[in-house]
């Protein structure tokens, strides 16, 4: 019975070395540096050298350092040495008191695959010492000192002011000349001739229209669209309306609303409906409507073209609204 017994102590005992022999680890840490000035940063680092068969939890951002401060936390990747895998964790702390400090022990705890509970190894704790960026002051931290007002110099001041002044008028006169450039204009405004009448430019674009082909080659729908430009832009230049943005029915509605004459809105009226069925309806209206249409465009600008007439021993014109009744 002996026997049997110092055999099974001696199995056990191998088993038992075998076991830690696979769950081998080393644990260490270290500082850059055991004295700093206050404010200064400590880079701490903690090593965990093991076996590939344990499991391991390092320390994490929420760890007690103590007195100092966790600045930045990193975890670096898991490399081989020797067979062994190596973790280290990186700190970066600090503290805004001085006097002699202990970074404390930090716990790592480990297990070997398939056991389920936890083994426990501490790390060796580090003494700092924090000196003052002053040591010969009495006290550590003094009372701010109320800032020194300088006296005034009026004269640098004055000087100052107009030098800003001066370059402030520099700098606009030369966006103002860059500016001029651009648009093709002199330094020095130029009177520029008056714009022309809206109605002349419209008859002479009307004329053109009636010398085109564009009526004897079938192309009808462009005749009206031309046609229906034509008498928009003259609307916008004599009424100041953004007729070619409007349908028929908004111009329409807006001219009546600035009690225009009816006769004239109803024929500006009959002839963009006209244009527009042909526009977007495909209508293909007769030869005799479609030179009906163009002499109608025509007769409205004659009759709602603004004339100046004359005034008796005044040196100013007065816009006269032309109302005729014959064509």
């Amino acid at each position: 019975m002996a026997k049997i017994t110092r055999h099974l102590l001696i199995a056990f005992s191998l088993l038992t070395l075998d076991i830690f022999a696979q769950g081998d680890i080393v644990v260490d840490s270290h500082v850059d540096r055991n004295k700093i000035l206050i404010g200064d940063v400590i880079h701490y680092s903690v090593i965990v050298t093991r076996d590939k068969n344990l499991e391991l939890l390092m320390p994490s951002t929420a760890e007690n350092l103590g007195m100092f401060e966790i600045r930045d936390y990193a975890v670096r990747e898991p490399r081989i040495v020797d067979d062994q895998i190596v973790e280290q964790v990186d700190y970066e702390i600090s503290t805004f008191d001085t006097g002699d400090y202990l970074i404390p022990e930090v716990a790592i705890q480990y297990r070997a695959q398939g056991d389920s509970s936890w083994q426990t190894l501490m790390t060796e704790p580090h003494d700092i010492v924090v000196e003052s960026l002053n040591p010969d002051e009495a006290g550590d931290i003094r009372d701010i000192k109320p800032p020194m007002t300088p006296p005034r110099d009026y004269a640098r001041l004055i000087k100052s002011v107009i030098s800003g002044v001066l370059l402030l008028a520099v700098i606009l006169f030369v966006l103002y000349y860059l500016k001029r450039r651009r648009e093709g204009k002199s330094l020095i405004p130029m009177r520029g001739k008056p714009p022309r009448p809206a109605h002349e430019i419209a008859l002479e674009a009307l004329q053109r229209l009636r010398e085109s082909d564009l009526l004897s080659s079938g192309k009808v729908k462009e005749f009206y669209t031309e046609l229906s430009d034509i008498v928009r832009q003259y609307v916008e230049g004599r009424f100041y309306m953004p007729a070619m943005e409007m349908t028929t029915t908004q111009l329409v509605n807006v001219m009546r609303e600035q009690n225009l004459p009816d006769k004239d809105i109803e024929k500006l009226n009959a002839l963009l409906a006209r244009s527009d069925l042909v526009k977007f309806a495909k209508l293909e209206p007769p030869a005799d409507e479609n030179t009906a249409s163009l002499q109608l465009a025509t007769d409205y600008v004659n009759e709602t073209k603004l004339v100046f007439d004359p005034v008796d021993d005044v040196s100013i014109t007065e816009a006269v609204y032309e109302e005729k009744t014959d064509v």
